[in-house]
């Protein structure tokens, strides 16, 4: 599937590279806003924010009324870290922009609480150029210890004559009310015991999204109403010193402006919850990139409207559901629903104008991969792609053509370090046993294991364990007892 022209258009690796790969995406994530939910300090502990990251993950569906009255379905992902570098691919793809940040601490001082005041403000400035909005969430302390606090002096720039600060939750009045945000603070800030129910949380972040969505439809709207023929040139960050100095008034640079501009459209539709409107814009974004063999673009096209398709036609695509081969399930056949009312029938879906059929969402998908195979700055772009279409194929149940671009995976030459390496292999052999690859599973898991045993550093224990866990899954891929020397 690689091309034979691979890196031939792409420039030096000193050019500016998506660093990160990030093996868990979803064809879905192309139409979801993406939130990180960070830990600040070291006061809260990480079994708690693990419970409130999965408390908050659960809000990735929230239905939006629009100005116009119209519902939409508006998608939300949600991470625990996001590198800038991978931030500064949102004009390339809009679904890689960060828009959004949720930060949790514990205090039990007013100079811990400023601390978090201070790492978030920071964050806000690190993600600058996309953040639409943020929140920071606070677990102070409660009654019971106010006695073992009240006479710990209070950190410089506050005073005893400063306002108390209220919680804006009906459940947090347990919180002691004596500690202040600083005044510099912009943030909307959410006080909480951690170990209360939090109940108005999901209200106050569905506020938060609602807030999000808003300014993406602000955006959205000022970008349709450009005229196209006029648009600035929208830039992949490594092509930035490659149109210096060219004319761009010709016929040719023109039209890439346009299908830059129009794919561009697409993806802000896409996370708006207009997915027609979406696959209207890809579809005639395609068009005019290939007529000036704008090939990443069209790539990035190609692979919008894959993902626009799918989510059309698998609106409920499961993660992690294995895929069993047996004789009488063949090939390309849909697969069983997981769920318990299968047996209810489903109303006819409206069709959809420009929706891919289930085989050209994985034919757009292998031309993608073909033409970011091009470009050795696009390698993390490329394998992202290929497990993403890779998924679409699992839900197909064409396991061979998943095969087929987990293959393809393994050509793709990138500088990763030792645990991105190992994950890989790790997404790969998953992958493999969802579609009945035992063997192909087993090998990966080995090499991962392997890897680990060769490159991990820490504690002893950790190593153990994790060594452990991998060869755990390779004896049971492979189906040898446990007990065998």
């Amino acid at each position: 599937m690689r091309s034979s022209v691979s890196y031939i258009l792409s420039s030096s690796t000193s050019e500016p590279n998506m660093s990160h790969p990030d093996y868990e995406q979803y064809s879905h994530d192309h139409a979801a806003l993406l939130v990180l939910v960070r830990l600040i300090g070291d006061q809260l502990k990480q079994k708690t924010y693990t419970k409130f990251f999965d408390r908050i993950a659960k809000l990735s569906n929230i239905r939006v009324t629009d100005s116009t009255g119209l519902a939409r379905n508006i998608l939300v992902r949600y991470v625990k870290e996001y590198p800038v570098e991978n931030n500064d691919w949102g004009d390339f793809q809009t679904h890689r922009r960060l828009l959004g940040l949720i930060s949790l601490g514990k205090y039990d001082s007013q100079q811990e609480l400023n601390e978090i005041c201070r790492v978030h403000e920071s964050l806000k400035v690190k993600y600058n150029n996309t953040l639409f909005d943020s929140r920071c969430i606070f677990f102070g302390p409660t009654k019971e210890n106010q006695e073992s606090q009240i006479d710990e002096k209070a950190s410089p720039g506050s005073s005893s004559s400063d306002t108390d600060t209220k919680s804006e939750n009906a459940d947090s009045g347990e919180i002691v009310d004596k500690f202040t945000t600083p005044s510099n603070f912009k943030t909307r800030a959410l006080f909480y015991d951690e170990s209360s129910t939090c109940m108005d949380l999901e209200t106050q972040l569905n506020e938060f999204i609602n807030s999000l969505f808003w300014v993406l439809e602000s955006k959205r709207l000022e970008r349709s109403r450009e005229k196209l023929e006029r648009v600035s040139l929208l830039l992949a960050p490594f092509e930035k010193k490659d149109f210096v100095g060219l004319d761009m008034e010709s016929r040719n640079n023109k039209k890439r402006c346009t299908g830059r501009m129009t794919k561009h459209l697409g993806d802000l539709c896409l996370q708006s919850g207009l997915v027609s409107e979406s696959l209207a814009y890809y579809s005639q974004a395609a068009e005019t990139l290939k007529s000036v063999n704008d090939w990443l673009w069209l790539g990035a096209a190609y692979e919008g409207l894959s993902a626009a398709s799918a989510l059309v036609l698998y609106p409920d695509m499961q993660r992690n559901v294995p895929l069993h081969r047996n004789a009488s399930l063949q090939e390309g056949s849909p697969r069983k629903s997981s769920s318990a009312s299968q047996s209810v029938t489903l109303p006819a879906r409206k069709p959809v104008p420009n929706t891919l059929t289930p085989e050209d969402i994985l034919k757009r998908y292998r031309e993608a991969i073909i033409h970011y195979s091009k470009y050795q700055n696009a390698g993390i772009v490329e394998t992202e792609a290929c497990f993403k279409a890779a998924r679409i194929a699992v839900e197909q149940n064409h396991a061979l053509q998943a095969a087929t671009f987990l293959q393809n995976v393994v050509y793709i030459n990138l500088t990763l370090s030792e645990q991105e390496k190992i994950d890989r292999f790790e997404t790969l052999a998953d992958l493999y046993t969802q579609i009945g690859f035992a063997r192909k599973a087993a090998f990966c898991l080995r090499f991962a294991a392997t890897s680990l045993t060769i490159h991990r550093r820490g504690p002893k224990f950790w190593k153990m364990m994790l060594v452990g866990t991998l060869m755990i899954k390779l004896i049971i891929n492979q189906s040898i007892p446990a007990t065998a020397r």
